[in-house]
């Protein structure tokens, strides 16, 4: 009589190790693409506003020669809707002008929530213009009438 040896079918533990490791660095990298691409987004509706802020500024100024003559309601009146409501980390902006600019100060929702890539991000889309500060919660513009 012959004996047939006994096979073993089904998965064994590291194989089952193994998908999970490439489930979670999958999962990992997705949400790390997910951040990247939400606070890039973030930045660039923030300087789409800082930009809108600008031409309705330099619109309301082309008579004046001053920029200490642009009131928020004036810009508010020509500028698309929410654009001074909403910063990117919660608040509103605050607009403030001067004979030479103006500054617009971005709320902040809570301690914290203003973070480091989300400056750096924005920093660097507004200080290619040489007319632009920022310091992570300050856009300063000096203008060139």
């Amino acid at each position: 009589m012959k004996k047939f040896a006994k096979r073993m079918v089904g998965v064994t533990l590291l194989e089952i190790m193994l998908v999970l490791a490439i489930a979670a660095m999958i999962i990992v990298m997705s949400v790390r693409y997910y951040q990247s691409a939400n606070q890039n987004s973030q930045a660039n509706t923030f300087v789409e506003q800082v930009g809108a802020v600008s031409a309705g500024v330099e619109n309301l100024v082309q008579g004046t020669g001053n920029y200490s003559t642009v009131s928020t309601a004036q810009l508010t009146s020509i500028l698309p809707a929410n654009t001074l409501t909403t910063a990117p980390w919660g608040g509103g902006l605050t607009f403030t002008a001067t004979s030479t600019g103006y500054t617009l100060k971005a709320g902040t929702a809570a301690s914290g929530t203003t973070t480091t890539g989300l400056c750096g991000l924005i920093f660097n889309k507004l200080t290619a213009d040489k007319h632009y500060a920022f310091d992570c919660t300050t856009v300063t513009y000096t203008g060139n009438v």
